[in-house]
């Protein structure tokens, strides 16, 4: 495989491998809100405690203090032997760049009245360097025309067996348009009505005064420097959010074209066996499969992305365009419930099965919940309640379980305590399993990821959960996480990590991972601004795709791995620092909490 990101530079180097050589200070450097915890950790070879370190605020006002012992040793989140926590839970009050100094090492501490609002844009700038069609950005160009009549295949035997054959009828089908999934060029219809509702959802969590404002002048208004152009939202009328969310909306308007057609995926396995090229240089473009199958599963997670379109677009006041989305929600959601469907489709590739859901309650609870918020129909409300999932124990692209639930918990109190219930297991593992950073789950493939929906669930579990002292109700006083987990997820991904790097791509910030893996970025020779990295995974998987990576032996990300969790800032590291369109609709989420 060829490399194609940019090479780790000097600055990069600096932060991972100070002239101390021993002693790693890792903090959030995004920043900080006035008066919001702070908390820094410092790894080290040796055991600092009793150490003076000292505070200089950018006012010229000076403190110090003593490290205390270290909190945990080597282990799983941890490489180094003593790890010691400084933290200054009240947050600094007075803004600007202050010097926290230990050891010889320093960070300079940011502390911003908005540390996230001009970061909230860029996780829109990668997606919309995903689109699929003509509606591209520069410097792509419009790419895959031929799904414009892509030819269909329907399973070949059982569909749980994961095979497919061409239409017997010759059938083409029009899926032009909609979002790359990641580094390849694959779509699929259940992650794009994933990102879609969770952009929606964002956009609804925003309030009343969003942050991305609903129509362009108001956004220009808003004091927000985008690196994005606003031209094609200036014509479109639309916000950044809200027109991303539409180019999603109107791709899943495609995907049922006849009664017994419903498309899962464009594109199939042949699209790994190709050179790295350009979508828009796509030799497979004209021949790539539409694979269609009536599966509930796709046509609830479709139906969802919908219905939350129409409702959206009627408060904008466009109730045109809304009854177009709802009438569609209405459609796939009926389509389900007869008898010749099938409860899921995927295809069984030779390396791994390409999103094989073959659980319904989560899709089916959210897309009668969101229509019932459309229309006003009890009988949808009953069939989500019917059907609606349990706590999960890990969200991921295919358990959709916290989504269902804080949507059902304006109906059904049972729902609201079942989100509670999946919260406080994250808090658990936090508390009990994450230290020093706060982890709420185990190290998988995109672990970052589900970290950060298991810290959106517990956010919003906070907002249909009584509250006692503004604390979550299983913390007590001495809890390390009893101001939740938004804070330390926040942390972890801005630099408060093994590695001191932000796993936001974003050149606004000094320890920005570099390093895509998206052959489009590399051959366009610009940075992948707003990609979320995939983050740290398991060792042992990492280890078997080994073979795949060209990871130099003196790189220096190897210092900060463990038995356990493994990163590399490596363009040809598609376990570590591949982008999914999932993980864009999660990162906007979380900023949009946190920006609140």
């Amino acid at each position: 495989m060829r490399s194609f990101g940019p090479l780790l530079t000097a600055s990069m180097l600096s932060l991972s491998t100070p002239a101390a050589a021993d002693t790693f200070i890792r903090w959030n450097q995004a920043g900080y809100a006035p008066g919001h915890p702070v908390r820094l950790v410092i790894m080290s070879e040796a055991d600092l405690s009793g150490e003076i370190w000292t505070l200089q605020l950018e006012d010229g006002d000076e403190s110090e203090g003593r490290i205390g012992p270290s909190t945990v040793g080597r282990g799983p989140h941890t490489p180094l032997p003593f790890n010691h926590e400084v933290d200054f839970l009240s947050g600094f009050s007075k803004k600007g760049s202050h010097l926290f100094s230990v050891a010889g090492e320093s960070a300079a501490i940011q502390v911003l009245d908005q540390p996230y609002r001009e970061l909230l844009t860029e996780p829109l700038v990668h997606l919309r360097m995903m689109r699929s069609g003509p509606n591209t950005v520069p410097p792509r160009r419009p790419s895959h025309p031929g799904d414009a009549r892509a030819h269909v295949w329907i399973p070949d035997g059982d569909p749980d067996k994961g095979r497919w054959k061409p239409d017997p009828l010759g059938r083409t089908v029009d899926v032009e348009g909609g979002w790359y999934d990641a580094g390849d060029q694959l779509k699929f219809t259940l992650n794009i009505s994933y990102t879609v509702f969770h952009l929606l959802l964002a956009n609804e969590l925003q309030g009343v005064r969003p942050l991305l404002m609903y129509d362009s002048g108001s956004y220009i208004k808003s004091g927000l420097t985008p690196s994005i152009d606003l031209e094609s939202y200036i014509k479109s009328g639309l916000a950044p959010l809200l027109e991303e969310a539409k180019h999603g909306l109107d791709w899943l308007m495609k995907v049922h074209p006849a009664d017994d057609l419903f498309v899962i995926q464009v594109g199939n396995e042949d699209d790994h066996n190709q050179p790295l090229r350009l979508p828009e240089d796509d030799l497979l473009d004209g021949k790539r499969p539409a694979l269609c199958a009536l599966s509930r599963v796709h046509l609830n997670s479709a139906a969802a992305a919908l219905a939350m379109g129409a409702i959206t677009w009627e408060k904008l006041g466009l109730p045109d365009q809304a009854s177009v989305y709802g009438d569609e929600a209405v459609r796939l959601f009926q389509r389900a419930q007869q008898s010749d469907t099938v409860l899921t489709a995927f295809e069984r590739a030779k390396t791994n099965d390409f999103y094989h859901d073959d659980s319904l309650e989560d899709q089916l609870a959210l897309a009668g919940v969101t229509l019932h918020r459309w229309t006003g129909d009890p009988a949808y409300l009953e069939i989500a309640i019917a059907a609606a999932p349990p706590a999960s124990a890990e969200p991921s692209w295919k358990s959709w379980h916290w989504s269902a639930n804080y949507a059902l918990s304006a109906f059904d109190p049972s729902a609201a305590a079942r989100l509670r219930e999946e919260a406080d297991r994250y808090l658990e593992n936090a508390e009990q399993h994450g230290r020093p950073w706060g982890i709420p789950g185990r190290y998988v493939w995109g672990a970052l990821h589900r970290w950060i929906e298991m810290t959106i669930a517990t956010e919003l579990a906070e907002k249909v959960r009584p509250r006692r002292s503004g604390r979550f109700l299983s913390m007590n006083e001495d809890s390390y996480i009893k101001s939740g987990l938004t804070p330390l997820m926040l942390d972890y991904i801005f630099g408060r990590n093994n590695w001191g790097v932000s796993f936001l791509f974003s050149e606004r910030l000094p320890n920005t991972v570099r390093n895509i893996y998206s052959p489009a970025y590399g051959f366009l020779g610009i940075f992948p601004t707003g990609a979320l990295s995939e983050g740290p995974g398991n060792a042992r998987s990492h280890r078997e795709f080994m073979r795949y990576f060209e990871i130099a032996d003196n790189d220096p990300f190897h210092r900060f791995n463990t038995a356990e969790g493994v990163f590399f800032d490596n363009s040809t590291d598609f376990m570590c620092q591949e982008s999914t369109i999932n993980g864009q609709a999660d990162i906007l989420l979380l900023l949009t909490l946190a920006s609140r």
